[in-house]
């Protein structure tokens, strides 16, 4: 049998095929969260931390996180081992930090995703879907506040709140661990940066057909010379980012709001025109 659980022939009863199989599936998730087999870079590799933030994070005189077993802090020259419990409280205080929750109040937060996952590996889940919520009170702590699918009554909560879906972030440290074990990559499940949508107004969009192009290459509103397009968006205060559109505070002087209206008038004539909404000079 695995570790840590003995025969269970010796309690007086006789275990089926399909018992067996489970107790199996659970003394093997159990061993990777609880066999402190897992060193410093491979916790740099999960977390994406720098090992000098780590050492920095890990400091007992900090308090930031409660780590037991003495193969974390093993003494000079010893290195540091880790069980997959405790990468994954660690992982969870990144994970908020990136988002803007304090690390001097993480020992809640991990210690609730440390029981959570011995809960998991234990069989003794009642609940499914645990998310955590965090905000800041006005007393200067931060509230930690578990939900779950089954919860019935709506938490009291201020409009804006950290989320941290707790069930995602173990089994995706769970693949990870289990990769390393078997000696193979390690899935990255970060999220790639959103690209900003273009403003709707610019040449990148062109939403509403504003823009064309000349021989030479560059950007013109439609109906407008080169020079016409720059001194309309230096009056309107815009100017282009490349291919985007971005506004600035015109200066008291630069304005003239009749060159402005006629400007525009003579771009948009010539806008709703090439839209079809205009079908001719008779229209004007």
């Amino acid at each position: 049998m695995p570790w840590g659980y003995g025969n269970p022939t010796q309690w007086g009863c006789i275990m089926t095929v399909d018992h067996e199989e489970l107790w199996q599936k659970l003394n093997d998730a159990n061993q990777i969260w609880a066999e402190p087999q897992f060193l410093l870079p491979d916790v740099c590799k999960i977390t994406g931390a720098t090992p000098k933030a780590l050492e920095h994070f890990l400091d007992p005189k900090r308090g930031l996180v409660h780590l037991m077993g003495e193969w974390v802090n093993p003494g000079t020259g010893k290195r540091r081992r880790f069980t997959g419990k405790q990468v994954l409280m660690i992982a969870a205080a990144y994970t908020m930090n990136r988002v803007g929750f304090p690390q001097r109040w993480s020992i809640d937060l991990t210690e609730m995703v440390g029981r959570r996952v011995f809960a998991r590996g234990h069989g003794i889940v009642q609940n499914s879907g645990m998310t955590i919520l965090t905000y800041p009170m006005k007393n200067g702590d931060w509230a930690v506040v578990p939900i779950y699918n089954e919860t019935s009554e709506e938490p009291r909560l201020p409009n804006a709140v950290q989320v941290l879906d707790v069930d995602r972030l173990i089994d995706e440290t769970h693949r990870q661990l289990m990769a390393i074990v078997a000696g193979e990559e390690v899935p990255d499940f970060s999220i790639p940066d959103l690209e900003p949508e273009p403003n709707p107004f610019s040449p990148k969009a062109n939403f509403t057909k504003a823009w064309e192009k000349d021989e030479a290459g560059n950007w013109l509103l439609v109906g407008l010379t080169l020079e016409e397009t720059q001194e309309f968006m230096k009056l309107r205060g815009m100017r282009l980012k490349g291919d985007d559109l971005e506004y600035f505070d015109v200066h008291f002087n630069d304005r003239n709001p009749a060159r402005a209206i006629e400007l525009d008038q003579q771009h948009e004539l010539v806008r709703l025109r090439a839209c079809g909404l205009f079908a001719s000079d008779d229209n004007d």
